[in-house]
């Protein structure tokens, strides 16, 4: 994926660096819990990219809990669009077959970067025209009504490409500030209808979020905030 400038290209090529992402044993199979984590990553992370950290803290003192990746394939050559959609469809369904599978989990749904544009297509409606004026189709949003809909607890959205200033559910000093692609009235409306379940993280100095200036802001959400949002996890289940 070829960025628009030199403070974006700061931002998504550290994701190469697998040094810097926590490894965790993929459970997409395992035994129904009582907590159960989707992760959506980053651009070219590998799973679960960064976002492992927050999967610890969540799960850590829980009895019963476990996490399964939000899959799609976003190298940094692929095309972003193609990249959200695949990952926005894969989302829903692994969502409602996990609900279908073990209708008593309380669901927990997190997305990084390119993996929030996803988590926040899944809530609240996707398309649109994006990066090098890729054109990404539009989805439904999952059913805020379904079996599976009412059993999410609670919703991170990270460093968001799509971050909407001014939002009820936005958190963080970036909060009033907009995102690179902010989203049109009718897809924040669907997603309004989360915000007792919502969080959507946002730092002013992020590039990606708010237009910030300095890049390590947005990478570094998960050595900072891991904790407080696990607390707030736990707190709405």
């Amino acid at each position: 994926m070829q960025l628009l400038n030199p403070t974006l290209a700061l931002v998504f090529l550290p994701f190469t660096l697998a040094s810097q992402v926590t490894t965790l044993s993929t459970r997409a199979d395992s035994d129904c819990t009582s907590t159960r984590i989707f992760l959506a990553k980053g651009n070219n992370e590998p799973y679960p990219g960064r976002q492992g950290k927050l999967v610890n803290s969540i799960c850590s003192g829980l009895s019963s809990c476990s996490y399964e990746d939000i899959l799609f394939y976003n190298p940094v050559e692929s095309v972003y669009c193609d990249s959200v959609f695949e990952g926005t469809a894969n989302g829903i369904n692994q969502i409602i077959a996990y609900n279908k599978r073990c209708p008593d989990t309380s669901l927990v749904i997190s997305g990084y970067s390119q993996g929030a544009h996803i988590v926040g297509d899944i809530l609240g409606g996707g398309g649109g025209t994006f990066f090098q004026g890729c054109v990404q189709g539009a989805n439904e949003p999952l059913d805020v009504n379904s079996a599976a809909a009412k059993k999410i607890s609670a919703v991170l959205i990270w460093a968001s490409t799509r971050h909407t200033a001014s939002q009820p559910y936005n958190v963080f000093s970036g909060a009033d500030s907009q995102g690179l692609f902010p989203r049109p009235e009718f897809q924040l409306a669907a997603l309004t209808q989360w915000t007792s379940v919502l969080h959507d993280y946002c730092v002013s100095t992020d590039p990606i979020c708010a237009g910030g200036d300095v890049g390590a802001t947005h990478l570094n959400y998960f050595d900072l905030y891991s904790d407080v949002a696990a607390e707030w996890v736990k707190t709405s289940r």
